[in-house]
């Protein structure tokens, strides 16, 4: 374990800027954007009159819209954080076995008493723990000097921050469930994460390419080869890749229905699974065949993995 933990730090200090800069950077964007749009509602509006007719209509509807928008609106903030984590953590496990072999330091890394297997195990913590962790952490920072402001904003105005939304607003069960969203949706997409180090691990250079053209090649013909037995266009690898992203527990769209719109699990495109924001729809993901028949793929990837690993040299 503490092998584990050490090799983990590892990873951290070695990719401070996309585990640790990359979030620090969106949550200043957030701020940023919060900021201009106060500075250029001053400009438009010297006495504030619209910013504060709109405090007074919010401070008219009922608690319960305000919890609930109020909510939603945690929630819906996370939505470009949990992007740019999927960028991060795809480009890093990419490079993750790669990057040894590239610079050629497998053969120091490998004369360490750290087995091959403690090493990819690293990687996976570094990609489906820390990460998460790290944006989920910066996230709630952000949010938490985003609401201090808007806060200041309504007090300028005459109005009390405290009845308006922080009484009644529980944010807490808005982060955790966030929370554990990222953390499910790490186990989710395991099946592309042992993809992404077994490519890592036998690429000889370019991984982007061998991660991606051998999928893309294989759909095609599968597409191909089905249409020229039915003269019909069925479900492909394409298909299965995207309902696999659909169906993820992670936050990532709107569900539109009767004329509302609530955010969701995935994409609401597949009826799978309710794609409801709620912990027995997460849980209900990832006690499903589909994430037992993705744990299987996952282990063929990672076994494939350990193994060139095991085999890797210098060159």
């Amino acid at each position: 374990m503490n092998r584990l933990i050490a090799l983990v730090r590892r990873e951290f200090w070695e990719n401070k800027g996309a585990l640790r800069t990359t979030p620090l950077v969106i949550g200043g964007i957030y701020i940023a954007f919060l900021l201009m749009s106060i500075f250029t509602t001053a400009h438009f509006d010297n006495e504030m009159y619209t910013f504060r007719e709109a405090i007074r209509l919010l401070a008219s509807q009922p608690a319960e819209f305000r919890a609930t928008h109020g909510y939603e609106v945690v929630l819906g903030s996370s939505v470009f954080f949990t992007g740019i984590l999927a960028f991060v953590v795809f480009f890093y496990l990419l490079g993750a076995l790669y990057d040894d072999r590239k610079d050629r330091s497998i053969l120091f890394w490998k004369s360490l008493p750290a087995s091959d297997t403690v090493t990819i195990a690293s990687k996976l913590v570094t990609a489906m723990v820390l990460a998460p962790l790290i944006f989920w952490i910066v996230l709630v920072i952000t949010q938490i000097v985003m609401a201090i402001i808007a806060s200041l904003m309504v007090l300028s105005v005459g109005e009390n921050p405290w009845t308006l939304f922080i009484s009644v607003v529980n944010p807490f069960k808005a982060w955790v469930m966030i929370l554990v969203s990222y953390l499910a949706a790490s186990i989710w997409f395991l099946p592309l994460h042992g993809w992404l180090l077994l490519v890592s691990a036998f690429a000889p250079r370019i991984p982007l390419l061998f991660a991606v053209l051998p999928p893309v090649i294989f759909a095609i013909l599968q597409i191909w080869i089905t249409f020229l037995k039915t003269f019909t266009l069925n479900t492909s690898l394409f298909g299965l890749i995207g309902d696999w992203v659909a169906n993820s527990p992670a936050i990532l769209a709107i569900d539109m229905h009767d004329g509302e719109g609530g955010l969701s699990l995935g994409i609401p495109l597949t009826g799978d699974f309710d794609h409801s924001v709620t912990l027995a729809n997460i849980l209900d993901r990832l006690f499903s065949v589909q994430m037992l028949s993705g744990l299987v793929v996952s282990a063929v990837f990672l076994a494939g993995a350990l193994w060139l690993r095991h085999r890797a040299t210098e060159s």
